[in-house]
């Protein structure tokens, strides 16, 4: 399970961001064009076991992106984009540090917000919240922004994390035909992410989230893969939740390999404005 904001940025990392040092802007002329609404009801057209195994269709999901050798070259990443969440529109910046490190900072106007995790403790800042002092966070929250900051992503040797992968199926989804993967995360979280069948790329993660106190249904859409220095990144994510209070939109306009990051840009406490 996962709050609304924690998986919107989970499956930016999960996608696995590869290759060497460069930056690219999202209105690029190479992006993929491709639909954004919203996507059908699935149809199941083969069972688990058929074609493919699992470890078979994570070595293609790898090299689709890029594949290992790109990837072990990449030790830092920084997104910056918009997520426009409940009517509101938000700058965004996010950055990673292998092994585990991660921020994520936000801003509505002048009021700032912070979720970071530098290896050995996760935090926030809500300046919303009563006290607006930065705090350490714990349980479901701590675990959540823990996933998100695995750099490789849990379709990376997930054995070693404690993961385990399914092959539920092959689905038809809108007339494409897709791989439904289920993702059982070490802390019990799960998802279910669905691969297209001929690219091997994420385009969807169904999953729950927590709104109001109330476990709903979650969809998000990955969608405008981009190649970027020879990987293919997406910068679209929509997320919805059943009856819960709309979509929250985000589209990354910038994505940075191998930015010089300083450990302290992820320990508490810190404030936004020193870090970038």
């Amino acid at each position: 399970m996962r709050r609304k904001l924690y998986l919107s940025f989970m499956l930016i990392a999960a996608i696995g961001i590869v290759g060497v040092v460069s930056c690219r802007r999202a209105d690029e002329e190479d992006q993929v064009k491709s639909d954004t609404g919203k996507q059908a009801p699935s149809e199941k057209t083969a069972p688990a076991g058929g074609e493919e195994d699992v470890d078979a269709i994570l070595a293609k999901y790898f090299t689709a992106v890029g594949g290992p050798a790109r990837w072990n070259d990449v030790k830092t990443l920084k997104y910056t984009g918009k997520m426009n969440s409940m009517g509101k529109l938000f700058q965004m910046a996010i950055v990673y540090k292998r092994p585990d490190k991660c921020r994520i900072d936000f801003s509505l106007g002048h009021i700032y917000f912070i979720q970071s995790y530098d290896g050995k403790e996760a935090w926030k800042f809500n300046p919303t919240t009563e006290g607006s002092t930065p705090e350490v966070l714990k349980g479901d929250d701590e675990a959540s922004l823990i996933e998100t900051c695995d750099f490789d992503g849990p379709l990376v040797d997930p054995k070693s994390k404690g993961i385990k992968i399914e092959l539920i199926g092959k689905e038809k989804i809108e007339g494409r035909e897709a791989y439904n993967l289920k993702i059982t995360f070490k802390s019990g979280n799960v998802d279910n992410y669905y691969l297209d069948a001929k690219t091997y790329l994420p385009f969807m993660v169904k999953g729950t989230t927590k709104q109001d106190g109330k476990v709903l249904p979650s969809t998000t859409i990955i969608d405008q893969y981009i190649d970027t220095g020879g990987v293919m990144i997406p910068y679209y994510f929509k997320f919805d939740a059943e009856g819960g209070e709309g979509s929250e939109i985000i589209k990354v306009s910038t994505v940075e390999l191998n930015p010089e990051l300083e450990d302290t840009v992820f320990t508490f406490p810190r404030r936004i404005e020193d870090s970038y």
